[in-house]
């Protein structure tokens, strides 16, 4: 079952994330959101991410604790103060233990102790729900004016879209390029929905890219971007479509990509069967990593590379779905 809703909290979690993931998207997203629709957001970053480190100090960035700390009925409110009042007190209940399914493994445990924290001491509840208000008095204003306009109309194209929708397949077709959902591929698409058949799809204002995979335990939250036909966004999408191009435009490097995809090798067995100089191929590889489409593994004192299963399949549907979107 697909609903589609709008979400406060899914609003802030895109912006707190953004203020304070150390990935290497934040800071230019933040950089372009501050250029179009959230102007004066991205001065908030040095002291947002140092009190949220203070607050966490666990090595991990982002908020992906946010949304499982609501209470699922309520990670669909369009009240920004319901939420803040949801942070004010201690929960009536104690939280049922968080599977994360949406979460890499290994950064569940420090997930659920920050959830714990969250659900067992007011003054972190208190403090987390400060940081969320400071976000909010920037953002909320701008929301009222025109995000909550852009989400309704957001909210009617994408409950027709999904209206026919079966299965995972069906909804990672729908999925702009470089969701998390679409990027984890169809067989982890496929076994999370396996476990998570519920699912709600919250069209961000504030979401220009990308988007989100939350799960509350009961569903999955789906959020996506409301504003992907923003004007702003044409020079982004042809930015990105014209990088994807510009990796596979050069027949020395697809020469070498096909040539990894038939089994790992080194830098010098590349050199050898491909009759080209170390630097071309070192420098070739060099972009290749950088794209996703080949990784780089050690094996004893050897470094190997390899093609990146699924990853050009990926690479190639992002540049198409970009380009789509505005026919």
């Amino acid at each position: 079952m697909v609903q589609v809703s709008a979400s406060i909290p899914a609003e802030l979690a895109w912006l707190i994330d953004l203020l304070t993931q150390t990935a290497r998207y934040a800071e230019p997203a933040l950089e372009e959101l501050d250029r179009s629709l959230l102007p004066g957001v991205a001065a908030l970053r040095p002291e947002i991410k140092a009190r949220f480190e203070a607050l966490w100090n666990d090595g991990i960035g982002g908020c992906p604790e946010l949304l499982p700390a609501i209470d699922a009925s309520s990670a669909v409110d369009v009240d920004a103060q319901a939420t803040f009042a949801w942070f004010s007190t201690l929960p009536k209940h104690p939280a049922p233990r968080a599977e994360l399914l949406s979460e890499p493994v290994s950064h569940r445990p420090r997930i659920r102790r920050r959830l714990r924290r969250l659900s067992s001491d007011v003054r972190v509840r208190r403090a987390y729900r400060n940081l969320l208000a400071e976000v909010w008095s920037l953002a909320g204003p701008v929301w009222e004016r025109r995000g909550r306009t852009v989400v309704a109309r957001s909210i009617e194209d994408w409950s027709r879209r999904v209206a026919s929708v079966r299965g995972a397949t069906g909804l990672l077709r729908l999925m702009p390029p470089r969701h998390p959902f679409a990027v984890a591929g169809r067989p982890a698409a496929s076994a999370l929905v396996r476990r998570r058949p519920r699912l709600t799809v919250a069209p961000i204002y504030f979401c220009m890219s990308g988007g989100q995979l939350a799960d509350l335990g009961d569903h999955l939250l789906i959020g996506v971007p409301a504003s992907a036909r923003e004007p702003i966004r044409r020079t982004r999408d042809a930015a990105f479509v014209a990088d994807r191009a510009r990796v596979l435009a050069e027949p020395t490097r697809v020469h070498i990509l096909i040539y990894l995809m038939s089994a790992p090798s080194g830098v010098m067995e590349i050199t050898r069967a491909l009759r080209m100089s170390q630097p071309t191929v070192s420098e070739h590889l060099r972009v290749l990593v950088a794209a996703g489409l080949v990784r780089r593994d050690r094996k004893g004192a050897r470094r190997l590379y390899s093609s990146v299963p699924g990853k050009l399949e990926r690479h190639l549907e992002d540049a198409r779905g970009t380009l789509a979107r505005w026919a």
